[in-house]
């Protein structure tokens, strides 16, 4: 357990996988851990046998800092698949081109705020991509930086991201260590969910509770939350997808938090790439001119013709993919691969790097 790193584990297992092959298993106390380090062992397992596969395992961590009623991290039940047919009703091809407009219209507006060169520009592509969700799924919008839901998601959204290393945290390995109260020493996993647990409550309740309010006193403007606070109040016994307000509240909050952060992090890998290759970036100016033109900003019109583009773009987040390990499966009976035995309830992460 001590051999796995807590930062970057995913560049030792890519060591590992050179020397031990594609299919790993990790002795870990109270969990067996199978890491598989190449894109065929994943596809072969994840995707062609995804109906043994598509569990989740229970973690201990996400449950003390409130993070369970995340679909990402749900188990494989009934309650997972009402809350992703709730979600791919917002996000489906369909849907989701009626959000160009408000992407375009923070694109812009990111373009006139980086003109401030005394702020991080991470911060800028931040507020960028909190503002487009936010106007998706709450229909509000960002003042400055300095915005509270901005600074609400992110805190929230950093503590999760240290939860996903395996081997970390002993309560993982041993649940009953969450009984022992955060004042003892070497209670370190209990004092960090108990100082982001409230963190992550106020991320998922207060925009939905601030946007019910609204709609309450009769302010009521299209977005995901209101759409589905509105299902609330006119139910039907022929609806044949009801709705609880607690799964609306979750639906919003998950594309709250996703978008605070994979996002985020893709746009940032994508200007890293350019600015270490000014080769490829000319040739994507190139092209941006040739398509585009001088006198006008490209829009959703331009996608298919701005083929080399999309290539870096594609290329940058493969090149420093943002969740390098995935998020964990869980695989629900035993199976077989390449000649080793995968035992029930065992864990299972693919390493992208």
């Amino acid at each position: 357990m001590l051999d796995v790193p807590s930062v970057m584990p995913w560049k030792k297992f890519q060591e590992w996988s050179k020397v031990y092959g594609d299919v790993m298993y990790l002795n870990l106390p109270g969990n067996a851990t199978v890491v598989l380090g190449s894109a065929q062992a994943a596809a072969d397992l994840l995707d062609k046998r995804s109906d043994i596969y598509s569990d989740r395992p229970t973690s201990v961590m996400h449950q003390l800092m409130s993070w369970d009623w995340n679909l990402a991290f749900m188990p494989y039940s009934q309650t997972w698949r009402d809350h992703r047919r709730e979600f791919h009703q917002f996000f489906n091809q369909r849907e989701v081109v009626k959000y160009q407009p408000v992407q375009l219209r923070e694109c812009r507006a990111f373009l006139r705020r980086v003109l401030t060169p005394s702020v991080d520009l991470g911060q800028h592509i931040r507020q960028t991509f909190t503002g487009t969700i936010l106007k998706i799924a709450y229909d509000m919008d960002i003042a400055d930086l300095n915005d509270e839901y901005v600074l609400l998601a992110q805190k929230a959204v950093e503590g999760v991201s240290v939860t996903t290393v395996p081997g970390v945290f002993w309560v993982e390995q041993f649940p009953i260590l969450k009984y022992i109260p955060s004042w003892v020493p070497g209670t370190y996993s209990k004092k960090m969910a108990e100082f982001y647990k409230p963190i992550v409550e106020s991320m998922r309740d207060k925009p939905f509770d601030e946007i019910k309010q609204n709609m309450l006193n009769g302010n009521v403007t299209p977005s995901m939350t209101s759409s589905m606070i509105e299902r609330l109040h006119s139910k039907s016994e022929y609806d044949r997808n009801p709705i609880n307000e607690e799964l609306a509240r979750n639906v919003s909050a998950v594309a709250y938090a996703a978008a605070a952060d994979t996002t985020t992090s893709a746009a940032q890998s994508f200007l890293i790439a350019m600015s270490l290759f000014p080769d490829v970036q000319k040739k994507a100016q190139e092209e941006l001119d040739r398509v585009v033109g001088p006198n006008r900003l490209p829009d959703f019109d331009d996608h298919d013709s701005l083929l080399y583009i999309r290539a870096i773009v594609l290329e940058a987040m493969r090149w420093m993919v943002v969740v390098p390990l995935g998020l964990y499966h869980r695989v629900i009976r035993d199976d077989e691969y390449k000649g080793f035995l995968i035992p029930k309830g065992a864990i299972v992460t693919a390493n992208a790097w």
